[in-house]
């Protein structure tokens, strides 16, 4: 497969400003603030279908019937838009119609990762994403609301199930009152837009806010690793999950966030992979004390300019549906290294590995051709690690990655879009053989 920067420099500029790239992070010059909830039992919040208990009467009747969860909104005077974000696990094999419904209003269908091929089956492929929809503003409330789940299956094992780590509200305004109460702006000031920079590029930002700055987040977008799970390797980069369990969701995989003046950082790109010319964009999310978001005006066009190494992705061929393994299955999947590629110019190189129940304690040393490494996941729960692999485990042409385990247990989810390989490559001129002596 080739370097993903190749293949998707146009798809990433034309989803940039799409809408479902829109609604991951919010469009320029919007206002909003967010309401999260997260299960106080520490528990996972499992949407089971009813007809489950026909096929598997006692396992499925523990989960039965499904929870309605209970959040606060404290205000929505002024409110033009809302949005519900999900920390979404895509659950069982064959579970279809995920919908979810606010205050016992209509169902609202959550849509499948949108960027599965079309020779797989989006229910059967096991993941774990940011699904994000717009909510009726008729179905929200000041105060108390609820929201349940359900689903149903269909070509499966006979029991749907997906599951909810958390998810967050957002409330959007766009109304001069508010904003002239909010008082709240800022701009991304270096680089600028056509900018070209190097690896290691300093950002700075301006953020202003009647009632105090409280942070600064920095997104970027750009051709690379599909943290958030929906399949797009293009786009805005950042990944919004519960990191530990019984924790909010929270933003991570972006460029950074700052707490405090002065609002500036170095991009770390150390395996940023190569960009075509102008591939990248720069955002600012600003948060002020009382709560308020404010999202800046992009910096786009920007060049990233490498003279000492190459930093080169690639994606995982051969994924299945339901690439997962247990009792003793094995699965594999490869990268194809271009012979063009000169290994001995290789300088580092890594694994992009999304899991779920990836835990060592249950599941055998995951294998990258012949070398074995721990899969340093977590127990029932998501995980995304960015693994470091020798040098001397790459070979020319197909490379195998494979995933093994025994255990009778809740088998070792491999997430798509899949694991991902990253290589470093330096590519100085080569120092000229010395002259034999006379």
């Amino acid at each position: 497969m080739r370097p993903l920067n190749l293949l998707l420099l146009h798809l990433t500029m034309f989803l940039l400003h799409s809408p479902a790239a829109a609604q991951r992070v919010p469009p320029p010059g919007a206002l909003y603030k967010e309401y999260s909830w997260v299960s106080r039992e520490n528990k996972d919040w499992r949407v089971t279908d009813e007809d489950a208990v026909q096929r598997f009467p006692e396992r499925a009747a523990v989960f039965l019937p499904n929870p309605i969860r209970e959040f606060e909104i404290a205000s929505l005077q002024n409110a033009t838009r809302v949005d519900l974000i999900l920390d979404r696990w895509g659950g069982h094999r064959g579970t279809i119609n995920k919908r979810i419904s606010l205050n016992g209003g209509q169902w609202l269908p959550l849509p499948e990762p949108a960027h599965i091929p079309k020779h797989l089956r989006a229910e059967d492929v096991m993941y774990q994403d940011n699904v994000v929809i717009q909510v009726p503003l008729s179905q929200i409330r000041e105060g108390k609301n609820t929201l349940q789940a359900a689903c149903d299956e269909e070509g499966g094992f006979g029991w749907g199930q997906w599951g909810i780590n958390a998810f967050t509200v957002r409330v959007f305004y766009d109304d001069d009152t508010v904003r002239n109460d909010v008082q709240l702006s800022g701009d991304i000031t270096s680089p600028q837009t056509g900018a070209t920079i190097t690896d290691a590029p300093r950002i700075e930002v301006k953020a202003n806010s009647a009632s105090g700055v409280a942070r600064v987040d920095i997104i970027a977008a750009y051709v690379g690793y599909d943290e958030d799970g929906d399949g797009d390797f293009g786009g805005w980069h950042v990944g919004s999950f519960q990191w530990l369990r019984g924790a909010p969701m929270q933003w991570r995989d972006h460029v950074a966030t700052l707490w405090r003046k002065p609002y500036s950082t170095v991009w770390d790109t150390h395996w940023v992979p190569d960009q075509e010319p102008g591939a990248i964009s720069l955002v600012a999310r600003i948060q002020d004390s009382r709560g308020f978001f404010f999202i800046t005006e992009p910096v786009t066009d920007l060049t990233l300019k490498r003279t000492a190494h190459s930093v080169q992705l690639f994606t995982a061929e051969g994924m299945t549906t339901d690439h997962g393994v247990r009792a003793g299955e094995t699965k594999d999947c490869f990268f194809t290294l271009p012979k063009a590629i000169e290994l001995q110019r290789v300088t580092e190189s890594a694994l992009h590995f999304r899991s779920w129940h990836g835990w060592d304690g249950h599941h055998d040393p995951i294998q990258f051709n012949s070398h074995r490494m721990a899969i340093d996941g977590k127990n029932h729960f998501y995980d995304y690690d960015l693994l470091q692999l020798p040098i001397n485990s790459l070979v020319s042409g197909q490379n195998v990655f494979r995933v093994h385990s025994e255990t009778e247990h809740h088998q070792l989810e491999v997430l798509w879009p899949g694991p991902a390989l990253v290589v470093r490559i330096d590519k100085r001129a080569a120092a000229p053989e010395p002259k034999p002596g006379r």
